[in-house]
């Protein structure tokens, strides 16, 4: 029996009072309607400490209001970034590949838990996960920081953006700055990764040098662009949980440190 299960409907977290684990007995003492069991750490190759329970209501669960796990997890640490992020990406896995994208097929969970097959074609279904770039664009003590234009945007990062098929990380990172804010860049150097489960992204960190051109925002993607100081930053991601935020943060901390030489 695993230590603790995640409870998630219809894609939203059912959270314990003000946290995500819920005792791992907690299907047979409440008789919760499950919809589907995975186990999340198992599905990497490791002991299945925590099982993620979808279920098909929210029956014996008065007063549960689930909420949004993008939500709870900005809001919150590491940890429940970790494990409650994946949970979520293999929730969404899970709900989106039910029936076989060959032959039509419903699809079913493998006894490991690390695949979905179908058991008319064979065909084995393993978790998307879709490789993006971010990327801190630098001009001496500047950063180039950008405000998206989806509703509720309030506030600025790092440019990024999905690979193209046939299009190394490099080439995507130029490519994205290009056409987001008309400008050229260089000395692209990869710093690290960090999976963001909205909904299965991996982001690929970049630092990267200004060459030339003009801010100019593409309306589609941005409502804003622009050149910071390091003195004078705008409401940026939190470096605890966002690798947009660590970019910002070291290269803050690098150009304070030479100005204190």
């Amino acid at each position: 029996m695993p230590a603790a299960v995640i409870l998630l409907y219809q894609g939203k977290v059912i959270l314990n009072g003000q946290q995500f684990l819920w005792p791992a007995d907690i299907c047979q003492t409440r008789q919760l309607d499950v919809e589907s069991v995975l186990p999340v750490d198992g599905v990497f190759g490791h002991d299945d400490a925590c099982q993620l329970v979808q279920l098909e209501s929210l029956c014996n669960l008065d007063g549960a209001e689930p909420i949004s796990v993008r939500n709870f997890l900005l809001d919150n640490g590491f940890e429940a970034f970790s494990l409650l992020g994946r949970a979520s990406q293999l929730s969404h896995w899970y709900m989106t590949h039910r029936y076989c994208g060959a032959c039509g097929a419903a699809t079913t969970i493998a006894e490991s838990g690390r695949f979905l097959s179908c058991a008319d074609c064979g065909r084995e279904y393993y978790p998307r996960i879709n490789p993006c770039i971010i990327v801190l664009v630098t001009r001496g003590e500047q950063v180039l920081l950008a405000r998206s234009s989806r509703p509720g945007a309030d506030f600025y990062s790092c440019l990024a953006g999905f690979i193209e098929p046939g299009e190394s990380a490099e080439e995507a990172v130029a490519r994205e700055v290009y056409e987001e804010v008309g400008i050229r860049i260089h000395n692209i150097r990869y710093v690290r990764s960090q999976p963001w489960p909205f909904p299965s992204q991996l982001m690929l960190a970049y630092y990267a040098d200004y060459l030339d051109g003009e801010i100019t925002p593409c309306p589609e993607e941005l409502s804003d662009a622009a050149w910071f100081s390091v003195d004078h930053l705008p409401r940026i991601p939190s470096a605890a949980i966002s690798v947009a935020g660590q970019l910002i943060e070291q290269f803050v901390q690098r150009i304070n440190a030479i100005k204190g030489d």
